[in-house]
């Protein structure tokens, strides 16, 4: 048994099938039936009854797959961590959470990199929980991203907050006023970014927190299209207050809620890289970038 066989059993527990399973990995089916009964013989065990419907784990794959999950993620830490020693010093990887940037400043990332020539910055963009995941397995040196990282092994430092609003559009009963709560809000049609951005989460946990699930009539992964959705009367957008900025407000108002719902960004890192000198480096740069923006 290697790591491999353990994580290609991994995946085929989670899919319930050799052939889903197989597609993920981009190997055929029989070579990872072939690989699944290699590690029943060697175990001595029956990991999946199979049927037409797929496969069913048995006892013991449920057991191996709580203990194959954590040694794939010491395998995987132990890996990025020796790359991680080995590119230290030439070498930084950012992750970004979707949209992240638009709320602070491409010009962070590009910058950097033109102040720092001797550095190679490796950059990527993910949804937000991908970053922080991310950061936690050592496969990415400094995150930023959107709320606080539960990850014990990730440190954090709050770079700057923007504020949750409302697009209303003229006509609505809601147009006029100064601020509108999420009450207001349970019988409205709602556009919002999709599942990839952490405003949906958040403003639908805030939503179920008041006892009721807000009602989504469009997603999307557009700000200007949320605008221009809203000012097509299909409902209430939900918006970051920096994404309007290049809004023209034809017919639309931009209206504040009374919670008072902040989008607070984090840069984060593992405590782990914390002293390799191009973190702190890039570390100090984000804070002090930032504190000017603040200041300014």
């Amino acid at each position: 048994m290697d790591i491999k066989d353990l994580q290609y059993f991994h995946v085929v527990y989670e899919e319930r099938s050799i052939n889903r399973a197989a597609g993920k990995l981009f190997i055929s089916s029989q070579g990872l039936s072939k690989i699944i009964l290699k590690l029943e013989e060697e175990l001595k065990t029956t990991l999946f009854e199979r049927s037409k419907k797929g496969v069913r784990p048995t006892e013991s794959a449920v057991f191996l797959y709580e203990k194959a999950e954590e040694i794939i993620r010491q395998y995987e830490e132990i890996r990025h961590g020796i790359y991680q020693l080995r590119v230290k010093d030439n070498t930084l990887r950012l992750a970004c959470a979707r949209g992240v940037l638009n709320a602070l400043s491409f010009e962070l990332v590009t910058d950097f990199i033109q102040g720092h020539p001797d550095i190679e910055v490796e950059w990527m963009e993910e949804s937000n929980q991908e970053v922080k995941e991310k950061i936690a397995s050592m496969q990415a040196e400094v995150g930023i991203v959107v709320g606080h990282t539960r990850f014990a092994e990730v440190q954090e430092m709050k770079l700057a907050s923007r504020a949750v609003r409302l697009i209303v559009y003229q006509g609505h009963s809601l147009y006029e006023h100064r601020e509108i709560s999420i009450d207001e809000l349970r019988t409205e049609r709602i556009l919002i970014l999709n599942e990839q951005f952490e405003i949906f989460h958040t403003f639908c946990d805030i939503c179920r927190a008041k006892g009721f699930e807000p009602d989504i009539a469009a997603k999307t992964v557009d700000s200007s299209f949320l605008y221009q959705l809203c000012k097509g009367h299909a409902g209430i957008g939900v918006v970051i207050d920096f994404s309007t900025v290049n809004f023209r407000m034809d017919g639309v108002r931009v209206i504040p809620l009374r919670e008072q719902i902040t989008w607070d960004i984090y840069q984060i890192w593992n405590k782990k890289s914390s002293l390799y000198p191009n973190v702190r480096g890039f570390q100090q740069y984000l804070t002090d970038r930032c504190k000017v923006a603040k200041d300014y």
